[in-house]
């Protein structure tokens, strides 16, 4: 690799112009979009968030939230409220009647002018909207959103050639849609209907059409109906011990993003056939007491769970129990009757309880899980407000060997949650008004065979992330992380010749907006890797410049990549994020050595918006991309897609 490449691109960073203001949201969605690349490279192989996930993050940035209407959850995962400071808002609220102004909140405890500065643009200060007649608005104040896309590998692949013994009986395009009806946020019908490349369509083995359907009625906030949900569904309570789907924190991020929250039931219309379940859900109660229940059959894994769950919170407290029990029978052959019996003849279960208390302006909070085995797991955390400038986390977790649950996935080095022991801690610092400093650390001990690891290990992992503000419209990330630990030694991966593994990363990134219409974002990621055992050493290097138009009054938007890459191995992998089509939210795995580029261009007019992506990649090491069926015998990949979307 050319060793000054890196000096020349760092030299480019400091040189972009820095007039313009940065708009707040597209700060937010950067954030948030590191701190995914953050969790997602602690996965093996390509990562790309599921759409239902998806749909979460887009609901990461609404604006105009009304501050005298605020529910705890979208103050303290949407704004990044601490909970001492929700419950001063909440005080101040019964105290002194609604807020008349966001600058209201420099006088609550717990507020500062950085913190007004920080929401405005995001949030207002209205009077509670009365309830109104929701069966005479049903329809009146209801939309619906139709979209439909379109996706292709343009060069042709091994899996079409009609002459080979296997190949695709399909057409290569990878097409779904998406139909959404919603009426006042309280009745949302959603159907989804998917098919992969390569798949027929209205013929053959397809005559239904998409190989993949999905749909989901979610009726919520009427009276103490929480929320029923009829269809497809994910859950989460607690800190995910035991009820867990999230995706949205991982080590690295920060100490507000270690914390899980109970959502509950969230209806989705995944367009692909991934982690979720199918039946029904119900929650009841108010904002103290809430009670819930589902019964569902999940896609893999196995086939039946039901459970419940039972939370109680006051302003400063919050305690939750559930239970869920699971069976593995095959209801695929069975008669209705045996179908019921063994439903309700489960074959294991989980119980958990979990918590949160604010002590102060300190918060505690856990989960302690137990299954049929009676081995447990517990996750217990620590989050103190020092000061206004300074957040300190730590972290204890303990999953036994024995441990599972299947609908599970809590915090840890391990997706699996089994046979774990650690401990983390992150402190944020801001230095001034311009920095901000975050360091982390993970240590902790593998007592079960994972990935990779066929022997009990200790692994070590920690960073540290420095922000600098240049003025108001850019700023520049540093970040640096080191990771110790053992797996599999020796080149053909030899049963339990274990031998450490140490990796160095850093990142810097620029990002800014030198015009109101134009925003840039630079990059460069490095990694070292060495291998004890055989004393070999290897890099990847990622360089990458963005640049984005939002011509507004038009309603045209265009997003463009440039991208080299050079990494030695596979597991120098390097991810990064790209803009994606809507509902897409994708992080890409650079690998092996070449260039990559992409052009999106998105056009709204009244009620249509259109989308279309073009994205290549061209190797500079090799002859071939892929293996098997979608093998493709040049040196390059070519990927289109295409999307419209009706909005009334």
């Amino acid at each position: 690799m050319n060793k000054h490449i890196p000096l020349i691109i760092i030299s480019v960073l400091l040189t972009y112009p820095t007039q313009a203001q940065v708009d707040s949201s597209y700060r937010q969605i950067e954030q948030v979009a590191d701190e995914l690349e953050s969790s997602l490279e602690h996965w093996d192989g390509e990562a790309a968030l599921s759409e239902e996930i998806v749909e979460e993050l887009f609901e990461e940035f609404p604006n105009n939230i009304n501050l005298n209407d605020l529910s705890y959850e979208t103050a303290v995962k949407k704004l990044h409220f601490t909970d001492y400071q929700y419950y001063q808002l909440q005080l101040y609220i019964e105290e002194h009647g609604a807020l008349a102004s966001i600058y209201e909140l420099a006088a609550i405890d717990g507020f500062s002018n950085a913190d007004v500065e920080r929401l405005s643009g995001s949030v207002v200060a209205q009077p509670v909207r009365q309830r109104q007649n929701f069966f005479r608005n049903f329809f009146r104040k209801s939309s619906c959103n139709l979209l439909v896309r379109h996706g292709q590998v343009l060069e042709r692949q091994a899996g079409y050639d009609t002459s080979r013994a296997h190949h695709y009986a399909g057409s290569p395009g990878h097409d779904c849609f998406r139909l959404s009806f919603n009426s006042q946020d309280k009745v949302i019908l959603k159907v989804s209907g998917e098919k992969d490349a390569g798949e027929q369509f209205f013929r053959g083995e397809q005559r239904a059409g998409f190989d993949f359907y999905a749909g989901s009625l979610c009726i919520q906030d009427i009276g103490v109906l929480q929320r029923v949900v009829l269809g497809d569904f994910r859950l989460n309570f607690g800190q995910g011990l035991a009820m867990g789907s999230s995706l949205l924190s991982g080590r690295g991020g920060s100490t507000e993003s270690m914390r899980r929250f109970s959502t509950g039931f969230r209806a989705v219309t995944p367009t692909n056939e991934g982690d979720f379940l199918r039946g029904a859900a119900i929650t009841l109660g108010n904002h103290r007491l809430s009670g819930s229940l589902f019964a569902a059959r999940r896609f893999g894994g196995f086939n039946n769970a039901y459970g419940a769950d039972l939370s109680y919170q006051r302003a400063l407290f919050r305690i939750g129990v559930r239970a869920m029990a699971f069976s593995t029978s095959d209801t695929a052959r069975a008669s209705p009757g045996e179908r019921i019996v063994d439903f309700l003849s489960p074959t294991g279960f989980n119980v958990a309880a979990d918590y949160h208390l604010i002590a102060k302006r300190h918060l505690l909070f856990g989960e302690a899980a137990v299954n049929s085995k009676g081995k447990v797991a517990i996750l217990q955390a620590a989050k103190f407000n020092l000061a206004p400038t300074l957040k300190l986390l730590l972290l204890f977790r303990h999953y036994s060997r024995d441990f599972s649950a299947p609908l599970g996935k809590g915090f840890g080095a391990t997706s699996h949650n089994s046979g774990e022991t650690g401990l983390y801690w992150a402190a944020e610092y801001i230095a001034g008004k311009d920095c901000e400093l975050s360091l982390y650390a993970d240590y902790y001990r593998l007592t079960a065979p994972s990935y990779r690891t066929d022997a009990p290990v200790a692994g070590l992992e920690c960073g540290l992330s420095l922000l600098y503000r240049m003025g108001r419209s850019s700023q520049l990330i540093c970040k640096y992380s080191w990771r110790s630990r053992p797996q599999n030694g020796g080149e053909d991966m030899h049963l339990h010749a274990i031998a450490d593994r140490l990796r160095h990363k850093v990142r810097l990134q620029w990002s800014g907006a030198p015009y109101p219409w134009l925003k840039l974002k630079s990059e460069i990621d490095w990694i070292f890797q060495r291998e004890n055992d055989t004393r070999k050493h290897y890099q990847g290097l990622l360089l990458f410049q963005d640049a984005a138009v939002d011509i507004t009054r038009i309603g045209l938007a265009l997003h463009a990549r440039i991208a080299y890459f050079d990494t030695d191995r596979y597991e120098e992998r390097i991810y990064a994020y790209e803009n994606d089509l809507y509902y897409t939210f994708t992080i890409g795995s650079y690998y092996y050595k070449g260039i990559r580029g992409y052009l999106m261009l998105r056009y709204r007019y009244r009620w249509v918006s259109v989308w279309l992506r073009l994205a290549r990649t061209h190797y500079i090491d090799r002859q071939t991309v892929g293996s098997g069926l979608n093998q493709i015998d040049a040196p390059h990949k070519t990927e289109i897609k295409a999307q419209i979307m009706f909005s009334i």
